[in-house]
C-alpha cells in the first residue's frame, strides 16, 4: 500500500494534535511550524476529517482544532480511510484473485484499526527522547 501526500500529512496532522490534546484546541499555523507542512496544505485536508467527526473547530483568537475524541478511539484506519483511494476499492467478483485481494483488504483494515492514534504519539514522544539521549 503507498500511501499519499494528502495520507501522510493527515497523520502528522494528526499526531500533533494528539500529543497536545490536553491542551485543547490547537492552531495551523503552530501545527504547521512544528510538522513543517504547509499551512494551506492542512487547511485543504482538515475540512475532510470536520465533517467526518474526527475534528472540532473553533474560530477566534484561541481558535484552531483539537480532535473531537480521545486518541484512544481513533485509529489509522480512520485517518487513512479518508485520505486513501486503496479503501475505495470494490471487489464484485466471485474469482480466486477477487476472494484473494479481498482478504488481504480486510487484514489491513484490520491491522490499521489496531493501531490507535494513542500509540503512534507515545512512539513520537520515545522518538525524541531518543534524539536527546547522549
Amino acid at each position: 500500500m503507498k500511501i499519499s501526500s494528502k495520507g501522510i500529512t493527515a497523520v502528522k496532522l494528526f499526531l500533533d494534535l494528539g500529543e497536545h490534546y490536553e491542551e485543547g484546541f490547537v492552531s495551523l499555523i503552530d501545527v504547521s511550524k512544528r510538522k513543517d507542512i504547509s499551512k494551506k496544505f492542512l487547511e485543504q485536508i482538515v475540512p475532510i476529517f470536520k465533517n467526518n467527526g474526527l475534528l472540532q473547530g473553533k474560530g477566534g483568537n484561541q481558535g484552531g482544532y483539537r480532535l473531537a475524541k480521545e486518541p484512544k478511539d481513533i485509529s489509522l484506519r480512520d485517518i487513512l480511510y479518508l485520505t486513501e483511494s486503496v479503501f475505495a476499492t470494490i471487489r464484485s467478483g466471485c474469482s480466486p484473485l477477487d476472494e484473494a485481494f479481498s482478504s488481504v483488504d480486510r487484514e489491513l483494515e484490520n491491522y490499521l484499526s489496531s493501531i490507535t492514534l494513542e500509540s503512534l504519539v507515545e512512539k513520537q514522544i520515545e522518538s525524541y527522547a531518543n534524539m536527546w539521549s547522549i
